[in-house]
């Protein structure tokens, strides 16, 4: 019979699987993506960062660019070296 230290830390491993799994494959697909700027400071509508967006890919300063708003309503720029 195994002993509860022993159940308890199987537990726990499983338990850690679980969360890291979901969390390493949402990272695997946005790699090569990073976060430059954004805020209710910076941009004060989507139109605002997807201009600026496509500038930078016009200009050749990243490959690609995008914008995104998160649940707060804000808006975001990602940049793609």
């Amino acid at each position: 019979m195994k002993s509860w230290r022993s159940r308890a830390a199987a537990g726990l491993a499983v338990a850690a699987a679980v969360v890291a799994i979901p969390l390493t494959a949402g990272s695997a697909a946005a790699e090569g993506w990073e976060p430059v700027g954004g805020g209710p400071a910076v941009y004060g509508s989507l139109a605002e960062c997807e201009a600026e967006a496509a500038q930078l890919k016009a200009d050749g300063t990243y490959k690609d660019a995008r914008c995104y708003t998160d649940e707060k309503g804000w808006v975001f720029l990602e940049v793609l070296r």
